[in-house]
């Protein structure tokens, strides 16, 4: 047993999964082995029914950190305190309303139970992982009855005129910001103190781990705030130029081809 354990944290896709959304075998191998000296965490944007799989693939008995941090929760530990956060549902309405149809061709809102969006749209579906929820299509204005964990626009155009719109509109609320997922048509709304890094800096308190143990592995703009934390930062070689900047360091391997636990033998031979 290691003297001083690290807490490793790790996004999923574009980071542990490859690129057909798997966790290789080699990396499943080293992970497991790890995890018997160290604290791994999986810190995504995606919810718990999406990721839950890879978590049991891992045989974790850590916490699971969901929704980018606004959902964190211990499969294993009843006296673990679940910590939940979701935005006033009339906030997300105002937006959508501000914004309306000229600007959005759909807004996606979810909790651990239900999925709202404002039409029917087959190609989300395996983006929003459907089974087993309830799923409610029209007006938010007459559908969302909670408060939401997540609120996802999805233009109809990208352009400047569009992406100043939606600024506008979100940063009308204290606190609430917006992040946009590359060049493509979707962005995220969220409360900047809610995030991956406010998640795991309370992780580290939780096994009394100092910061100065923590390795974080991301590639989106989502993983921003563990990437700054983090003295051991890594962006992906896939990752994006803007989290490439922010990271402490560059994986000399992208997402497919082994970049994490490559990263993990050569810098920390942590076995």
């Amino acid at each position: 047993m290691v003297d001083s354990p690290y807490l490793i944290a790790l996004d999923l896709d574009g980071t542990l999964l490859n690129k057909d959304k798997v966790i290789s075998p080699s990396t499943l191998r080293y992970l497991k082995k790890v995890k018997e000296n160290h604290v791994v965490v999986l810190a995504t944007g995606r919810p718990y029914r999406s990721f839950k799989k890879y978590y049991d693939q891992l045989e974790l008995r850590t916490p699971m950190v969901c929704y980018n941090g606004a959902f964190v929760t211990h499969p294993h530990d009843s006296t673990f305190e679940t910590s939940s956060f979701a935005f006033p549902k009339e906030v997300a309405i105002s937006i959508y309303q501000k914004l309306g149809l000229s600007i959005l061709d759909n807004v996606m809102c979810e909790t651990n139970d239900f999925i709202w969006l404002l039409k029917k749209e087959d190609s989300l579906a395996s983006f929003f992982w459907l089974n087993d929820m309830t799923i409610l299509h029209g007006d938010l204005s007459e559908t969302l009855h909670l408060n939401p964990m997540t609120m996802i626009l999805k233009s109809k155009v990208r352009s400047i005129e569009s992406d100043r719109a939606i600024f506008k509109a979100v940063e009308a609320y204290p606190g609430l910001k917006v992040r946009f997922w590359g060049n493509s048509l979707f962005s995220e709304i969220f409360y900047e103190h809610v995030s991956k890094g406010a998640a795991l800096l309370n992780l580290l308190t939780h096994y009394g781990i100092p910061t100065s143990r923590f390795i974080a592995f991301g590639d989106a703009e989502n993983d921003r705030e563990m990437l700054q934390l983090a003295p051991h930062s890594f962006a992906m070689k896939n990752g994006i130029d803007e989290i490439k900047k922010i990271a402490r360091f560059i994986t000399e391997k992208d997402n497919h081809h082994h970049g994490v636990i490559n990263t993990l033998k050569t810098k920390f031979k942590l076995l």
